[in-house]
This record gives C-alpha cells, sequence and structure tokens, in this order.
C-alpha cells in the first residue's frame, strides 16, 4: 500500500470533516481492492452527507455492481467550516463536469461526423467553426474535472516542472522568459495541478506582452518561484497590455474580456489551486500583471 493511501486512510478516521472529505475524494479516484473494508467501515460510521457520497463512489470504484444504501443526513450551510464548503463545492463541481462530459462527448462525435459528409467546405463553414468551439468547451470542461479531482501529494522539483512548461509553450519571437528560483527546489503537492494553473498565467501573459504597441522589444515576462517556511510559490510578472476586466469577477466561469475566448482560464488555473487548499493572486501593477500561485505545505 503506497504511503499516501495510508495517510487518508488515517484521515478517514479524523474527527475533522475536511480530512475525511478530502480522504474520501482521493479515494474516489485511488480506490483499490484492499481498501474496500476499510471504506466500509467509513461510510458506516460518516453523518455527512458529501463525504458519504464520495465513500459510495469510491466504493463503486472497487465493486461497480454494489448498491450503498443508508440514512442520509442533511448538512446546514452556516456549520460548514469554510475549507469544507470549498471542498464540498469541488466535489459538486468534479461530478457535474464528468457527467457533462459524459452526456455530451458522444452527441457531439455523431454530429461532427453528420455534418463533415452533409456540408460542402465544412472545415471553412460557419458549423464547422462553431463545433471547433463546442470541441474547446468539452475541453475546457475536461481540464475543470482535473482542477477539481483530488489532489496527488507527491514530491517532485518544482523549478524543473516551471523549466517544462516554459519549453513546451509556444513562445513567439521577441517575447523572453527571464527565470529565477533556486535549483532542485524540492516541494509537495500535485505537480499536474500546478503545471496547469501555471500554464495559464504563462500564455496570459504572453498574450499580453505580445499585445504591447509595435515596440521593438518587447518587455520581457519574469518568472519566479521558491518557499516559505509555511508555503511554496510561484509569480509570473509581466508589462503587458494589463487586466482591463473587473478583478471581482476575473476568477468566475465565463468571464473574459479577449475576444474568441472561453473566460475558462482563470476560474479553471484558481480551482486547481483550490484543490491543493493553495490560493491564486492576480495583481495588477502600473504596467501589466502579477500573477501569483501559493499553495500549503502538508503538515508532517
Amino acid at each position: 500500500m503506497s504511503q499516501s493511501a495510508e495517510h487518508f486512510l488515517r484521515r478517514l478516521k479524523s474527527e475533522t470533516q475536511t480530512d475525511r472529505l478530502e480522504a474520501a475524494r482521493y479515494f474516489a479516484s485511488h480506490a483499490a481492492a484492499n481498501h474496500e473494508s476499510a471504506l466500509r467501515d467509513a461510510l458506516a460510521r460518516e453523518r455527512v452527507h458529501w463525504i458519504r457520497t464520495a465513500l459510495k463512489r469510491a466504493l463503486a470504484k472497487i465493486v461497480p455492481n454494489a448498491e450503498f444504501v443508508s440514512a442520509e443526513v442533511s448538512v446546514d450551510r452556516d456549520d460548514v467550516p469554510e475549507r469544507f464548503a470549498a471542498q464540498v463545492y469541488a466535489d459538486a463541481l468534479e461530478t457535474a463536469a464528468s457527467e457533462l462530459i459524459h452526456e455530451v462527448e458522444p452527441i457531439l462525435g455523431t454530429l461532427r461526423l453528420a455534418a463533415e459528409g452533409e456540408i460542402q467546405n465544412f472545415a471553412e463553414s460557419n458549423t464547422g467553426r462553431n463545433l471547433d468551439r463546442l470541441d474547446d468547451l468539452l475541453a475546457a470542461f475536461s481540464r475543470l474535472r482535473r482542477a477539481a479531482s483530488a489532489p496527488k501529494s507527491e514530491e517532485f522539483s518544482l523549478d524543473e516542472a516551471v523549466q517544462r512548461c516554459i519549453q513546451e509553450t509556444q513562445v513567439p519571437h521577441g517575447i523572453h522568459i527571464q527565470k529565477a528560483g533556486p535549483l532542485q527546489c524540492i516541494v509537495t503537492g500535485d505537480s499536474s495541478l500546478v503545471s496547469l494553473c501555471f500554464n495559464n498565467g504563462l500564455r496570459n501573459a504572453i498574450e499580453a506582452t505580445a499585445a504591447v504597441s509595435e515596440e521593438a522589444k518587447k518587455p520581457p515576462i519574469a518568472v519566479a518561484w521558491g518557499q516559505t517556511d509555511i508555503d511554496y510559490w510561484i509569480s509570473i510578472v509581466d508589462s503587458g497590455v494589463g487586466f482591463k476586466g473587473n478583478l471581482q469577477r476575473a476568477f468566475e466561469m465565463g468571464t473574459t474580456t479577449k475576444e474568441g475566448h472561453l473566460g475558462m482560464g482563470l476560474a479553471i488555473a484558481s480551482q486547481a489551486l483550490g484543490s491543493m487548499s493553495g490560493k491564486l493572486l492576480l495583481a495588477p501593477n502600473t504596467r501589466g500583471v502579477r500573477f501569483e500561485m501559493r499553495w500549503p505545505k502538508l503538515a508532517s
């Protein structure tokens, strides 16, 4: 049994609701046959609806045809701690995104297949362009589902993750990225969620810098990383055209000031960090924006 699984098995017995929900969400994605007994015991003890739901999903992963029936109790929203409420939201978001993808993906595929055979110059048609946009939307929901899923707890090199993301990003000619941070910066968290969030911030910085009026030399983008006594952090600072929208609504689904964008990037990035109990900060400067990611160190 992996160390992370043992860690979450212990948390299933915690008196703290947030610990039990995090553990139940972990097993909803990573349950194995040898976890069944512990999960059944946890379900028998549990009285919080959303934790019970996650435990049932974990057991259904092991025993797909079984039914787990027991009396449910309601949760009074006023009695739910903020962090617990955020994880309940993430659990509901992951479930809703999964169901939407499951239902819409085959319909969209069938529609595209039929349209390609019935419409001349399909790729250049309005139908083709709108179907491409629907594909992009479905891909965004897939990223949202990943962002809301139970995070993996793993050690990884933060500087190597940042370098890899930069190398895999198409950076237009004339835009330079300055990097600063410790080498072999070993951190704990979910590297895929960190990369998901970082990639969004980097793309936004590149677009903002590229949009600066005809300057012979574009201002550089500064990427830095590190850690404090309590958390890990990454910052991306650009001197581009700046953020022109409403900061209060920047992280809401569908909010965008860019033509052709779905307005889900910042919402997905924020959810990715939120799944690790982290925070995403967007701070306009005199010129450009600071995009800052922070997530806490795990208690030993």
